[in-house]
């Protein structure tokens, strides 16, 4: 038997309508259009994710503690934008 599906954070999930019994053993293989994302990375690459990231935490660190609306976000964000050009 075969299913295809996506990788959602870790979890398969599965294309509408595959049904497997709960607890079965699965084998997983990747398909070949997505090989390229194991090709190396190159170190300007690391480096420009790794700031990303920062940007992100950094991000996430003032906002974790406060409610915020979608708009809002997207409003202050540009704020920030326009300050830094």
């Amino acid at each position: 038997m075969q299913w295809k599906g996506i990788v959602q954070g870790n979890v398969v999930v599965l294309d509408e309508g595959a049904h497997l019994p709960e607890g079965s053993r699965v084998t997983i293989a990747i398909e070949q259009a997505n090989r390229a994302l194991s090709e190396p990375t190159s170190p300007d690459d690391v480096e420009q994710r790794q700031a990303w990231m920062t940007q992100v935490n950094a991000f996430g660190d003032r906002i974790k503690d406060r409610q915020i609306h979608f708009g809002n976000l997207v409003l202050e964000s540009r704020e920030e934008l326009e300050e830094r050009a």
